[in-house]
């Protein structure tokens, strides 16, 4: 690139004054845009990229942005502010108002209204819009319609240019002013922290931002109570559905930097007109909510006390042992007793007690009744798995229930409860207590359900251990099978994580015709070069496993030399490495390549992909902004605005993997991830293995894990709720929200950074 067009060396960030001439493409939601510029003084338009809300063909713009280089596309200006200035200058107030931006004026009406009222039109129009039905063929309808958008674009621009004074990037401006509108300014003014709990993306930290920057005091009360908030949103992503008053409050005061009675004051008055609940814990009101409705609802199904079959279930297990000419062990025998015999059960158990035995016989029991059975699970991966080892239609929990997104959280598009009788949740662990409380509302008068799942697992990445809560309050029947069967009990894999889970230090394989293998490395680049090697070369070459596909590593963290951040550039290079003919695409700070391992992170029902889901990037097309991924097997195609909900998935955290099952894992275990190496994370990522697992590290990493129980207890009361209902004590009475909302919906941070 030439110097010597530009007054600042490139790289450097640079003001560019000009017109923009076209817009290639815009992202309507956070006003992401390609665009061809032309710059003051050059005829040559430039390509511009970034968010830039609001602008339109035609408009004149002061930029402050960096040159740089696209591979494919070359020189363009990576925009970081924008700002739209009045036009001047005859063309570029016809261009202005004939946009588009004004519905009804088009190039010829806008020479009409610039040769008519002169080059100080906008200001004219802004003091006496009357004088637009001077304007030749326009009528005063129209007059007043374009007079009222003319206003609107100044207010949108005088909000947008007031908010990024204030500290908010293009990105987050944009959102604020969608949300609010022409009340934006007012809005903001009079309490800035209304955008942490009103506005999807703006977290407590940006709406803090904004306030000091204005002037408001460490103790304002909006500030104080706003914090509150944010800090039971970051308790939620620590799994609290709540949390006592004295730690929020504990929490609460260094944070914000103020005295403990000062929130006290606070704290009371949010509970007492309802932005906060206080019961026990004190909660947000939706996730109070969710915990209540499960209660209630568990209540009234245990109450109801019908078994699944109308036969005794003694007959229809000897039944199913015949059919299926097997016989079941004790443990077994009762679990599918426990099961029938209720309208609610649990069954958990770890790996290779037969868990998927005792639902495919359940199922074959209750069809041979005539039951409608509906087969469900928390993940995409669940959902299949369960499906392929029943032999029957199964689906996710959001799915089934009629889940979709809305602003924030999920809304439940279900009005009619669902047409079963009995519904199977496996991998029920996975279940946070916002879901579990639109499964409980879903479920038709007189319906069962059996929760299937392990619970020595780590709980769900959402608030609540609900699974865990179940089986803890005493109320709910459980069964818990322990009997290893043989087949199982020759796996390596299996024995690992029963003795694991047992307290016990494993004994891996010590041969090379075993299962579970631990290779010894003491420092962590010993340990990354070792887990290349396992991924590379040795597990393929030896399992005839496909290294990119069917070799998984899993690892605790995604900060450090072994957290998923290092070891997927690691892996891409050694699996994937940069070639000329592999298409690349960098958006939302990441590159995407053609050959890519990728994990889709959220939910996408429009695309049939949930999160958890594992594929391969196909196909780029940036000409066509679109990109191709196969998902075992189905090849979905994705705009580029949607890059934001993949990840890189060479390595994946131990909280990304529940649900799913590899042919082989590789797990580091090393003393660096300390605070995360609790016995049930090292558990579930064990029993993500089906065939191969291979943990490289540190013996003493090992013994860690060995010995530390749990990831620490969870505020709920959700146990003590069942209790309590069990014997008909009803819950307490502040105002329901209708639909409970997931943890997504308590982001307490910013998302989608400018």
């Amino acid at each position: 690139m030439s110097t010597e067009l530009f007054s600042e060396p490139p790289g450097e960030a640079q003001t560019l004054l000009g017109v923009l001439a076209s817009i290639t493409y815009r992202n309507e939601d956070n006003g992401y845009t390609i665009a061809r510029f032309e710059r003051e003084g050059d005829d040559h338009p430039i390509t511009i990229v970034g968010v830039m809300p609001g602008v339109e063909q035609g408009d004149t713009l002061a930029l402050r942005g960096k040159w740089k280089v696209h591979p494919r596309y070359g020189e363009q200006v990576e925009v970081q502010r924008c700002e739209v200035r009045p036009p001047t200058g005859r063309n570029g107030l016809v261009r202005y108002l004939g946009s588009g931006r004004i519905r009804g004026v088009g190039p010829k009406t806008a020479e009409k209204i610039v040769d008519a009222l002169g080059l100080d039109v906008l200001e004219r129009l802004r003091e006496n819009p009357a004088l637009l039905v001077t304007v030749p063929g326009i009528s005063k309808a129209k007059a007043a319609v374009i007079s009222h958008q003319l206003a609107e674009q100044e207010e949108a621009a005088a909000a947008l240019v007031f908010l990024q004074e204030y500290g908010l990037g293009p990105a987050h401006a944009q959102r604020v002013y969608k949300h609010y509108g022409v009340r934006t300014v007012e809005v903001v003014r009079e309490n800035p922290y209304r955008l942490a709990d009103e506005v999807f993306g703006v977290g407590f930290r940006l709406a803090d931002g904004v306030a000091r920057s204005m002037g408001h005091e460490l103790d304002s009360a909006f500030r104080l109570a706003a914090g509150l908030k944010y800090l039971l949103g970051r308790a939620s992503l620590e799994g609290h559905v709540g949390l006592p008053v004295e730690e929020l409050v504990q929490r609460a005061a260094p944070f914000l930097s103020v005295h403990e009675h000062d929130l006290e004051a606070v704290l009371e008055a949010c509970v007492g007109d309802g932005r906060l609940i206080e019961d026990g814990l004190v909660y947000h009101p939706e996730l109070w909510n969710a915990e209540v409705t499960v209660g209630d609802h568990v209540r009234r199904l245990l109450e109801a006390g019908e078994p699944l079959i109308e036969i005794p279930p003694e007959n229809a297990v000897t039944w199913a042992e015949e059919v299926n000419r097997l016989e079941l062990a004790a443990d077994q025998h009762q679990a599918l007793i426990t099961a029938l015999g209720s309208s609610m059960s649990v069954i958990t158990g770890g790996p290779g007690v037969g868990k998927t035995t005792i639902v495919r016989c359940l199922i074959e029991v209750l069809v041979k009744q005539d039951r409608r059975v509906a087969l469900a699970a928390p993940t995409g991966r669940a959902a299949r798995r369960l499906a392929q080892a029943t032999g029957r239609e199964a689906s996710t929990l959001h799915r089934l229930l009629g889940i979709t997104p809305a602003t924030i959280g999920f809304r439940l598009e279900r009005e009619e409860p669902l047409p079963i009788d009995v519904l199977v949740v496996d991998e029920t662990s996975m279940v946070d207590v916002s879901l579990m409380a639109a499964v409980t509302q879903a479920l038709p008068e007189g319906a069962g359900v059996v929760l299937v799942g392990d619970v020595d697992q780590l709980p769900s990445v959402g608030p609540g251990a609900v699974l865990a809560d179940f089986i803890a309050s005493g109320v709910v029947p459980v069964a818990r099978l322990t009997t290893i069967f043989r087949q199982a009990a020759h796996s390596g894999i299996v024995r690992v994580a029963h003795e694991l889970n047992a307290g016990q230090r494993p004994e891996f394989d010590p041969g090379p015709d075993g299962q579970a293998f631990f290779i010894e490395r003491d420092d962590p680049a010993g340990v990354v070069d070792a887990l290349r090697t396992m991924v590379v070369e040795r597990i393929p070459r030896r399992f005839g496993l496909d290294a990119k596909t069917e070799v998984q590593v899993i690892t605790p963290m995604h900060a450090g030399p072994l957290g998923t951040t290092a070891l997927n550039d690691m892996l891409r290079e050694a699996l994937n490495p940069a070639d000329s003919r592999r298409g690349e695409i960098t958006r939302y700070g990441r590159t995407f390549r053609e050959g890519d391992k990728v994990m889709q992170v959220r939910n996408n029902y429009d695309l049939n992909v949930f999160n958890g889901d594992i594929g391969i990037l196909q196909t780029i097309s940036e000409e066509h902004d679109l990109v191709w991924i196969e998902f075992e097997g189905r090849r979905v195609e994705y705009g580029i605005d949607a890059l934001d909900q993949l990840e890189p998935a060479y390595a994946i955290t131990c909280h990304k993997s529940q649900g799913s099952e590899f042919p082989a894992v590789v797990f580091p275990l090393v003393s660096g991830h300390a605070v995360m190496l609790k016995r049930n994370l090292v558990y579930t990522a064990f029993t993500r293995a089906k065939q191969v697992l291979v943990a490289v590290g540190e013996q003493r990493a090992l013994g860690r894990a060995t010995t530390s129980i749990g990831s620490g207890d969870r505020h709920s009361r959700l146990a003590e709720r069942l209790r309590g209902t069990a014997v008909g004590e009803l819950s307490s009475t502040p105002e329901r929200h209708p639909d409970p909302l997931p943890p997504d919906a308590w982001q307490p941070d910013e998302v989608h950074p400018d």
